[in-house]
């Protein structure tokens, strides 16, 4: 599914829209994982594997982000981290 095709303009998005807006505004934790889902289900939709690279770059995101909260006081430490990577 490419972002201009119609599947996308007058089925997905308006889904995603109406669930987001409509149905999971009152709370704020359940918009970001029903945007976490229909990110990973677009990005399946188009090629499978990429969701398994999307899934490797979130975890690998996620520990840097808990490495850099855990040192945020040490600047040398934050700069070798992400020398690392």
């Amino acid at each position: 599914m490419l972002f201009s095709s119609a599947v996308f303009i007058f089925l997905f998005l308006p889904i995603v829209l109406v669930i987001y807006y409509g149905l999971l505004k009152p709370s704020r934790a359940l918009q970001n994982g029903f945007l976490f889902i229909a990110s990973l289900f677009f990005y399946a939709w188009g090629e499978p594997w990429f969701v398994l690279v999307m899934l490797l770059s979130i975890i690998v995101n996620w520990a840097l982000a808990i490495a850099v909260d855990a040192f945020r006081h040490q600047k040398v430490a934050i700069k070798l981290i992400f020398a690392c990577f």
